[in-house]
């Protein structure tokens, strides 16, 4: 193009004119009109400002076109004071050079030059010197429009047009779709700023050719016939332009479309930039503010979407040249005319409102035939998932929020998707979490679809297959043509042509997909739609896919969409018995296939939750099917159906009235339900057994012929259950009833001890039943009106209401019958006792095991008298004793379980103890039992390396006040494993040596505590008294190689040097005197045994040896009397020996 074609060769001679007033009579000046009401002296002339690429949020310009106001709110002539304060060119031509027919050509000159130099600078930037940066160019050519616009009269206007129509084929020829191109991306966030040839070419012929339309017009459609030439249409340049234009941003934004990925026309604007779109809506709101009469066709009013429409039928025929598509086109249509319609939420001044803006709800706003055809179209060329889903989304928005509810695009979405039922809707390439799965139960088909439907974001969510999107939007729909009465009958003609679609054998057709998106469907309808009109509807066609005719994937699926529906029955409050037994008859139809009937179960609780009286058929689904399910369930799996169930308890317990006429619903509970509850209750873990078998059992008279209380309630609470929670709970929920007052209190505080042996008393249901426990009069009566606050803050309730019921016996010995009251309650309380532990030790849980056995020891401590009866086989007492603490294998000798043995050897100096309150010595049962107790268990109490933690039973023994059952116990202990036979000791003699040694290391080490000497010194004589003499005679006994020999030598230096014995003489005597025992038992016949042991004690003790020395001669000289042979050499040498040992000793 030639720069230089404006150029003028006599600058000499416009330089002579330059500052010459006009004087030509045809370019007279404009006479000065009155000044515009409120114009600004800062008045700044609106331009296109961008603010970066276009999105949804995006604001426009303060000072651009819409938010001005320029010919819209204000005329132009509000500007007319800054237009003319501006001066153009080198020259500093002023407004008033406008007039002069060589400068007017000038201006247009430089203006043509202006233009071509952007528009060769967005090819290849031109190395020139020129002070005029693209900014400044543009603005030159944008001051001249302004300049024609505001200070051209109507006189001068026909001298005008030549010059105007010569820049505006400019603007044309350097517009075409080459050049749109190139430039149509040139966004900035800098604004003007910016320094870029493109971006001031793209916004530079966006504004000249917006302020051309202006000039157009206001001088060709305001402007009167006479003032036209006679060969002119008065709106053909004006109506071409608006044309051109409307197909310039086409083209931008096809382009912009072309690099888009279908996904990304869901949040992308079709406007490059923000400039874009405020001449898109300077456009919409200027069709509707100027008046366009003389455009007029037919009497109608030209609209925006009469040239948009226009604009898009011109441009498939330009397929080719974009390398479109028919399908392409649509979707570029669709995405465009989205955008367009959010335009109309604007107000003149640039503020978005929304939908609800008057502009919006104007009827010219909508332009529904376009879309429907576009839809056409876009279905037409077989568009993939991912496109489609895209394309429902863009319109959603448009049907739902922008335009007044219709039918035929939903109808022809319908015609698309019916046929595509069993179509699994996967968008290629999309994460498989993505792919279209049916819900897991009804319940979950109804909460998914009902959010998805109470969803108002404009845009939805484009992971939704395009057939879920098509149900919402044909939902939504359907729920706005039912708001309006005059819209009702397009909803009858919208789900007339659904139900068209729909027969038997198309149903029994589908697969499971087609049976998901079947019920997507119907639960749309029943959601949006007038429910009582259209269940019966729903149903029937959906109970005509009879389950025994498909198979058992689909009569799953099938079954989803009964219970949701039914639920949507159950939330509406309409009669579901006829529906329910139908379906049951085909669950019968396959014998109650599990799968089914774990769908049927899922539902109950959603069904018996909006159940009000239970009359509109809820009791039909207690049927045969519901146990037989339960039966064979896993127990998660459970827990939704027996929460139902109780929930049927609850509703009733709280209206009594209803209770009278339910008489089925509990005949169906009574037979199909209970005989589950009490096997389950027995064998079962679930939280809501208890429950059930309490609502059950406090409903027991309610309808004839049904069990009564005492009987259902004993057969529950003499349950041996597996769940040891379920217990306390079911009777702590009886407890909360009426029924309480039936309950005898000895099976209240039965079932109170038993779980507290078997839980703990923090748990929150045995903690319940302390409370309640506390405040009967059994408990009074029993305790001797034992505080109950005492019994509520011990740390185990346990120990402090056995221990004050042993006392209160024991305080009654006067008082017969309390005491014989006292002894059968506690009898009945601990009825049945062995059966509150596992047969198997093993298997039971080892905090259980040692409570249990805590608690017997905890029994015959404190109430041995009451609890023990002679003679009697089957008494708490010997039944502890033969099945708990000396059972068969530990009788004959076998080693116990490693549990069994830890828990007696903690209990054992309880139960040791208990047993020593009884008459021991003189009852043989008693006495042999305690003697079993030290035999049989001594030998197993090997349980640690730790000495003192093995011997802490009998410590503990031994310090018990009980001083004659201690000597008895050591007595025991010494004379079953220290008696020898043969020199050889008893395998066991060495654990009971370091019993032994542990034994007297307590004693000192309670002298360090500062105990009183009178103690110490009785337990080391009950310990001497019952030991010394036989541990004397094993030491004597053993070889010297037995290690128990030296263990008792050693035993016998620390009791001898304790500080108790130095200071005691009793105990020193006492020792004396086994030592004379031993002298007149073995001296005659183990001599040289006994010296030997004389010898080795004489060591450590030898005042010892010197006090029997005495006897110990004479006893000499009766020996050799009795032999007859005089003295006796190897006595007396002997007797030498051991005489040097003492003086040396000395």
């Amino acid at each position: 193009m030639d720069f230089e074609l404006f150029n003028l060769d006599e600058d000499d001679d416009l330089l002579s004119t330059a500052c010459i007033e006009a004087t030509q009579d045809h370019l007279t000046a404009p006479q000065q009109t009155q000044a515009f009401v409120g114009v600004c002296d800062e008045t700044v002339l609106p331009e296109l400002q961008c603010n970066g690429e276009d999105t949804t949020h995006a604001q426009l310009a303060s000072d651009g076109f819409v938010k001005s106001g320029f010919m819209l709110t204000r005329p132009e002539y509000y500007w007319r004071d800054a237009s003319e304060a501006l001066t153009l060119t080198e020259l500093e031509f002023g407004v008033n050079q406008l007039y002069g027919h060589n400068n007017v050509q000038y201006l247009i000159g430089t203006a043509c030059m202006h233009i071509q130099h952007l528009w060769a600078s967005v090819r290849q930037p031109l190395n020139t010197n020129d002070a005029y940066n693209y900014h400044k160019r543009r603005k030159e050519v944008t001051h001249l429009f302004y300049w024609i616009l505001q200070h051209t009269t109507d006189e001068q206007w026909p001298l005008l047009r030549p010059s105007l129509e010569s820049i505006r084929r400019l603007i044309n020829r350097t517009t075409e779709a080459n050049t749109w191109k190139l430039i149509y991306f040139a966004n900035s966030c800098k604004g003007n700023d910016c320094n870029a040839a493109a971006y001031h070419m793209l916004h530079g012929v966006l504004e000249w050719k917006l302020l051309d339309l202006c000039i157009l017009y206001r001088f060709e459609i305001c402007a009167p016939t006479t003032m036209l030439d006679s060969n002119t249409k008065p709106n053909s340049a004006f109506l071409s332009q608006l044309t051109l234009y409307l197909e310039d941003l086409v083209t931008c934004s096809l382009y912009l479309y072309v690099k888009k990925r279908p996904v990304e026309l869901l949040y992308a604007s079709p406007f490059p930039c923000t400039c874009i779109k405020e001449c898109w809506l300077y456009i919409q709101l200027a069709l509707q503010k100027w008046s366009l009469t003389a455009l007029a066709v037919g009497g109608e009013q030209l609209t925006f979407w009469q040239l948009f429409n226009e604009t898009m039928a011109k441009l498939k025929t330009k397929l080719d040249t974009f390398a479109l598509t028919t399908l392409s086109l649509a979707e570029f249509s669709n995405w465009l005319l989205h955008a367009l319609v959010r335009l109309f939420g604007y107000r003149s001044n640039g503020q978005f409102v929304g939908p609800r803006h008057e502009r919006a709800v104007a009827e010219t706003a909508e332009n529904l035939d376009a879309l429907e055809q576009c839809t056409q179209q876009f279905l037409n060329g077989n568009p993939s998932e991912e496109q489609t889903r895209v394309y429902i989304c863009l319109i959603m928005p448009t049907l739902l929020h922008w335009w007044r509810p219709r039918v035929t695009i939903p109808i022809l979405l319908w015609e698309h998707f019916h046929k595509r039922l069993n179509t699994t809707f996967y968008a290629a390439g999309s994460a498989p979490s993505n792919l279209a799965v049916a819900c897991a139960s009804g319940k979950a088909y109804v909460a998914r679809y009902r959010a998805l439907l109470q969803q108002e974001e404009f845009t939805p969510d484009a992971n939704l297959s395009s057939y879920t999107l098509f149900t919402l939007l044909l939902g939504k729909n359907l729920m706005r043509l039912l708001e309006n009465a005059a819209t009702r009958h397009q909803a009858q003609k919208l789900l007339g042509r659904i139900y068209t679609k729909f027969s038997a054998q198309k149903f029994l057709a589908l697969n499971e997909m087609g049976i998901h998106h079947l019920i997507e469907l119907f639960l749309a309808l029943a959601l949006c739609g007038d429910f009582a009109e259209l269940a019966p509807k729903l149903s029937a066609k959906l109970l005509s896919i009879a389950l025994d005719k498909i198979p058992a994937g689909r009569q799953i699926a099938v079954t989803k969409g009964h219970m949701a529906l039914l639920i949507l029955y159950a939330e509406q409050r309409c009669e579901i018995g006829e529906y329910v037994t139908k379906l049951l008859q085909q669950l019968a139809a396959i014998n109650n296939d599990l799968g089914v009937s774990k769908v049927l179960a899922d539902g109950l609780l959603e069904i018996f939750m909006h159940a009000d009286d239970f009359r509109r058929g809820e009791h039909l689904l207690i049927e045969a099917w519901l146990p037989n399910y339960l039966q064979t369930c896993p127990p998660v799996e459970q827990e939704r159906s027996l929460e139902a169930l109780h929930l049927i308890f609850g509703k009733l317990q709280r209206n009594e009235a209803l209770i009278e006429s339910n008489a089925a619903l509990f005949k169906a509970l009574n037979a199909h339900v209970l005989p589950f509850v009490k096997q389950q209750f027995a064998c079962g873990y679930s939280q809501w057994l208890p429950q059930l078998a309490a609502d059950f059992s406090t409903h027991a008279c309610t309808v004839p012929d049904t069990q009564t209380f005492q009987k259902l309630f004993t057969c529950f609470i003499d349950a041996p259950v597996a769940c040891r929670q379920a217990l306390p709970q079911f009777l702590n929920k009886v407890l909360q009833t009426e029924r309480a007052a039936l309950i005898e209190p000895n099976v209240v505080i039965h079932v109170w001890l038993k779980s507290l042996v078997q839980l703990t008393a923090v748990n929150e249901d045995v903690a319940q039943l302390t409370r309640y426990v506390s405040q009967l009069a059994a408990f009074r009566m029993m305790t001797d009106n034992l505080n109950p606050e005492e019994l509520l803050q011990a740390k185990e309730p346990l120990c402090v209401f056995i221990a004050a019921v042993g006392k209160h016996y024991d305080a009654c010995a006067s008082d017969h019958q309390r005491r014989f009251r006292i002894a059968d309650n506690l009898n009945a309380y601990l009825r049945n006792f062995d059966k509150w532990l596992q047969s198997d030790l093993k298997q039971e849980k080892t905090e259980v095991a040692f409570r249990f056995y805590s608690f017997l020891a905890i029994v015959i401590y404190n109430c041995a008298h009451i609890v023990y009866t002679k003679s009697k086989v089957n008494c708490f007492f010997h039944v502890v004793m033969t099945r708990f603490v000396l059972p068969t294998n530990v009788q004959m000798g076998k080693a116990p379980d490693g549990k069994l043995a830890q828990v007696v050897h903690k209990i054992w100096p309880v139960l040791v103890q208990g047993i020593g309150r009884l008459n021991f010595k003189a009852d043989p049962y008693i006495s042999k039992t305690l003697t079993d107790l030290i035999q049989k268990w001594t030998p197993h109490f090997k349980i640690s390396p730790n000495a003192k933690v093995v011997a802490r039973p009998f410590v503990s023994c031994l310090q018990s006040d009980n001083a004659e059952l201690s000597l008895f116990v050591f007595e025991k202990l010494t004379s079953l494993f220290l008696a020898t036979q043969r020199r050889q000791a008893d395998p066991n003699a060495c654990l009971v040596v370091t019993i032994f040694q542990e034994v007297i290391e307590s004693i000192d080490a309670t002298a360090a505590t500062n105990a009183s000497d009178d103690v110490l010194t009785q337990r080391l004589e009950t310990f001497m008294k019952a030991t010394s003499l036989l541990m004397l005679e094993h030491i004597m006994m053993v070889d010297e190689v037995v290690p128990s020999r030296a263990l008792l030598l050693d035993l016998f230096k620390r009791i001898v040097s304790s500080a108790t014995y130095k200071r005691t003489a009793a105990l020193q005597q006492l020792l004396a005197e086994h030592l004379r025992i031993l002298t007149k038992k073995h001296l005659a016949y183990y001599t040289f045994f006994f010296f030997e042991l004389l010898q080795r004690l004489a060591q450590f003790t030898p005042d010892t040896i010197l006090q029997i020395m005495d006897f110990l001669l004479a006893e000499l000289r009766v020996v050799e009397q009795k032999r007859g042979s005089g003295e006796d050499n190897r006595m007396r040498g002997c007797l030498q020996k051991l005489q040097q040992t003492l003086k040396c000793d000395r």
